[in-house]
């Protein structure tokens, strides 16, 4: 028999929904009024978007201390003439005005700036070199923004994958795999953060992106689908469509839970060397 939860959880799913909707909705505003897409690693742009619809309090902050685009105005203006896609550095630059003190919250982005506008000035033909140290953490950031910026690549995939699996098999009936489709995004959004960083864009970097994602995205599931077995099995008896706005609040718990189940493996996976630190 099919589950009808009670008007109460209904509100309460929809609320948190809506509220992470609207973060995605500002972080995608935002780098749009910034240009993001000139100076952020592209795949990142999907990645903090994409993340906000249930990590929204720790996306956000991530991406305001550590992924937020400078404002191509004022001080930055320079930036204006950069095309981080096709990797040609502006002509001109406009200075900041000199005696100018940087904010200290601004520090991290302020740092990876500098080092990519020494790469531009000085390599200007070395695409690969300043897209490296661009997205490149600063030498101080901590560990739990750099995991955290890992792990959301992997949770990108799976809500992508879980979305598209989920209704498919509403629409068709059909006996799909949700883990197949979100491995299967995971190790584009891994290759796309992986293959900018290292310069190489072939087998080797697909066959690191899928060894990192299959590692990944296995403890990142083992949160998501513990937290619907019991959902579904225990709360309601198995019996909540997934045509039902709680299906879907109780699927963002559970991809909530699924990040910190991938946090240790993601942090070992850094490490070791397998995935890149990136910003």
């Amino acid at each position: 028999a099919t589950y009808n939860p009670p008007l109460s959880l209904t509100i309460i799913g929809t609320v948190l929904i809506g509220l992470a909707t609207l973060v995605a909705a500002w972080i995608t505003f935002d780098i749009i009024v910034r240009r993001g897409w000139k100076t952020m690693m592209a795949i990142m742009i999907p990645v903090y978007i994409l993340n906000a619809l249930y990590l929204a309090p720790i996306t956000l902050w991530t991406y305001l201390k550590y992924g937020r685009p400078e404002k191509l105005d004022g001080k930055m203006k320079w930036m204006d003439g950069y095309d981080m896609s096709a990797g040609t550095p502006a002509n001109t630059r406009i200075e900041q005005p000199p005696n100018t003190p940087a904010k200290q919250h601004d520090m991290p982005r302020m740092d990876r700036m500098d080092r990519m506008d020494h790469e531009a000035i000085n390599h200007s033909g070395m695409h690969h070199g300043t897209m490296h140290n661009m997205h490149m953490p600063s030498p101080d950031q901590p560990m739990f923004p750099t995991v955290t910026i890992a792990v959301c690549h992997c949770g990108a995939g799976c809500l992508l994958g879980d979305i598209v699996g989920e209704w498919l098999v509403f629409g068709t009936n059909a006996t799909l795999d949700d883990y197949a489709f979100a491995l299967l995004f995971g190790i584009v959004f891994q290759y796309f953060s992986i293959a900018p960083m290292s310069g190489d864009y072939g087998p080797k970097t697909l066959w690191r992106a899928a060894k990192a994602d299959f590692l990944s995205l296995t403890f990142f599931e083992i949160g998501l689908f513990g937290w619907m077995a019991i959902f579904q099995f225990g709360i309601f008896g198995q019996g909540l469509g997934m045509d039902n706005v709680v299906y879907w609040w109780m699927m963002q718990v559970g991809m909530f839970f699924g990040h910190w189940t991938a946090f240790p493996i993601n942090w070992w996976l850094i490490t070791s060397k397998v995935k890149e630190r990136v910003v």
